[in-house]
């Protein structure tokens, strides 16, 4: 290869390598499984690449702290969700896709199951699940 298609090349794939280091795969998740974790909110957090829940549930030795992925803010705001759905000492319910590893970790999967103080989330209308993003919409 000459030394000017190759410094094409490499300048090429520099350009686009911050893009493919700042995504990740929602791969670790069973996607084909879900259970139904209650708890308390410990945070939520609304940020990008993705909101994260902390939530605090009874484990047999005591309490566990499940750390749960969503989809990007963009995405869970067309489906009517804010940065204030959620709130430090919330009771809620929610569906998750557990980790393939099994640690107490998941993948946000269905608001429609979710309970905030025993209700259905105020406003939220539907949940693009993670993963399904389509870019240029």
């Amino acid at each position: 290869m000459k030394p000017s298609a190759f410094a094409l090349v490499l300048g090429t794939a520099a350009l686009f390598a911050p893009a493919a280091l700042a995504h990740h795969s929602f791969a670790m998740y069973e996607r084909d499984k879900t259970v139904t974790l209650s708890g308390t909110v410990k945070e939520f957090l609304w940020t990008s690449p993705h909101v994260s829940i902390q939530l605090l549930t009874d484990g047999r030795r005591g309490p566990v702290t499940w750390a749960i992925e969503g989809g990007s803010p963009a995405v869970l705001a067309r489906g009517g969700w804010t940065s204030t759905v959620l709130r430090p000492g919330d009771k809620i319910s929610l569906g998750v896709h557990p980790r393939k590893d099994g640690g107490v970790g998941g993948l946000l999967a269905d608001e429609r199951q979710m309970l905030v103080n025993g209700r259905p989330p105020q406003g939220v209308l539907s949940l693009q699940p993670a993963g399904e993003e389509v870019c240029g919409r």
